[in-house]
């Protein structure tokens, strides 16, 4: 640690230069009134401005990129971490110790050949990283981030917390404290087939190719000519089977490139844990080392789709703090996939317990099924232009269906609670599980509409840091058990949320 200020190192600028090009692009539409100047100007005027973009702004970059690294300094000392930055406005920001909530490693690609890497730093109460030191050294970044998490932990007093749930926390004196988990590279290859983003683009990637001639001038013309031929009678089946090809050809790029994405992000994944902090390093490219603390967690959720399920695997997300729908990447610990072992050796270190599931009322199931079933029906309806015959007939195939479908999602829907654990499992197919500390609770509330009434039955809103879950189609005297002892459990924890 060092009293005076510090610049980072001279490679600095490369990530300096990125985040002024990350910052004009933002600005771009700012610049709108000069697109349209060049649009109606004339050819010499727009020679003019083009070439003065062509050059000025490279060059505006560099220097603003320059000028950002040069008034850039930080300085940590034994409790507190300060940073100075801005060019014409100056900011000083001060990030005690005690409040730094994430302090995360990342070595990017054009990083790594100078033994470069970034800390970012996070307090807590923020919506993302408010630092990022750029261009320390590794051994630097790493003998800072220690330093921030190990004051953290003395400050709190974690391990000699005296407290009612102290037997449900990992410590330091634990069989598993030195638990450590890596995946192979086989495993990195079952997750790309699991999880596919090349898929998920297509239909992003879809609509621009629709607004290009590519489909009026290539697609269509070899469809007609495909019919065509088979209405002619030749070459059917070496079309067919040539057509079928291609496609398969296509799938089996888009699978290699999601196997190869998984590759580079997952790569050499570790998983180790220390007492109260767990921490993760992957990446075949860029390097991103991240950790969080025990007493930061808010949820676990437990995904498994279709093909998943085939494989016997699981993917576990860890959420610190804030909404699902919001949750940033920084705020997330994720492993990947996890096989039978796996996934015990990190139940066991987590302190999860075999849940016994209890699934809800069969009546769940009537307003999802008559739902989905009007739904249907009334699209065939329309379809057809409301012919009686295709609409019952659509019936005998849609009721039958639908209620099997409904029959196996209210087969997975399941409720578990201990006096650590709320658990709410769901799924059709696949499943997800989420597990919430029973002692984090924020807000408890009873709801019961007519149609939970009618059955005898009700919902019990849960919202926690972790966000919020509704356990619903339980008795009415078990839901109202079920606050009661979320509530206790709440008010009886004496340890810290985060």
């Amino acid at each position: 640690m060092t009293n005076t200020y510090e610049r980072v190192s001279l490679w600095a600028l490369i990530y300096f230069i990125g985040r002024t090009l990350i910052l004009f692009l933002r600005q771009a539409v700012n610049l709108i009134p000069l697109a349209v100047v060049i649009v109606t100007g004339g050819d010499q005027l727009r020679l003019v401005i083009l070439w003065l973009l062509a050059t000025g702004l490279p060059t505006l970059i560099v220097v603003h990129a320059v000028a950002s690294w040069w008034c850039f300094r930080y300085r940590a000392d034994a409790h507190t971490l300060h940073v100075r930055e801005g060019i014409l406005k100056r900011t000083q920001l001060t990030l005690d110790y005690d409040r730094i909530q994430l302090a995360d490693i990342r070595q990017p690609w054009y990083f790594r050949p100078f033994g470069q890497s970034i800390l970012g730093v996070e307090s807590a109460g923020s919506d993302g990283k408010e630092v990022e030191l750029a261009g320390l050294s590794y051994d630097r970044a790493e003998s800072l981030r220690q330093a921030m998490m190990q004051h953290k932990e003395n400050a709190q007093g974690l391990a000699a917390i005296d407290s009612p749930a102290d037997d449900f926390r990992v410590d330091s004196d634990s069989s598993v404290a030195g638990f450590r988990l890596t995946l192979p590279l086989s495993e990195l290859v079952r997750y790309g087939l699991m999880h596919n983003p090349v898929l998920l683009a297509l239909p992003v990637v879809a609509y621009p190719l629709s607004q290009l001639d590519i489909i009026d001038d290539w697609v269509i013309p070899r469809v007609e000519g495909l019919v065509t031929l088979i209405e002619r009678g030749g070459g059917v089946l070496q079309t067919t089977l040539l057509w079928g090809g291609g496609v398969l050809a296509v799938l089996a790029l888009l699978v290699v490139a999601s196997v190869l994405l998984s590759i580079v992000r997952y790569y050499g994944f570790t998983l180790t844990a220390m007492g109260q902090r767990y921490q993760t390093r992957a990446g075949l490219l860029s390097i991103v080392t991240r950790s969080f603390q025990y007493v930061r967690l808010q949820r676990l959720v437990w995904s498994q789709g279709i093909i998943a399920r085939a494989m016997g695997r699981r993917s576990l997300r860890i959420d610190q703090t804030g909404r699902p729908d919001t949750m940033q990447q920084a705020k997330t610990f994720f492993v990947p996939i996890l096989n039978a072992e796996r996934e015990a050796g990190i139940k066991q270190q987590l302190r999860l317990t075999d849940a016994n599931w209890q699934s809800v009322h069969p009546a769940s199931m009537i307003l999802p099924w008559l739902m989905t079933t009007s739904a249907l029906t009334l699209l065939v309806a329309l379809l057809t232009s409301w012919s009686l015959e295709w609409v019952l007939g659509s019936l005998l195939l849609i009721c039958p269906g639908v209620a099997l479908l409904a029959w196996a999602s209210w087969r997975l829907r399941a409720v578990y609670v201990d006096d650590n654990w709320i658990a709410l499992r769901r799924g059709m197919i696949g499943q997800q599980q989420s597990w919430i500390p029973a002692y984090k609770m924020q807000t408890l509330r009873i709801r019961q509409g007519p149609w939970l009434r009618l059955w005898g039955t009700s919902a019990l809103q849960v919202l926690s840091a972790g966000g919020r879950e509704t356990i619903a189609w339980l008795p009415v005297a078990q839901i109202e058990a079920l606050q009661s002892r979320l509530t206790k459990c709440t008010a009886d924890y004496q340890g810290r949320w985060m």
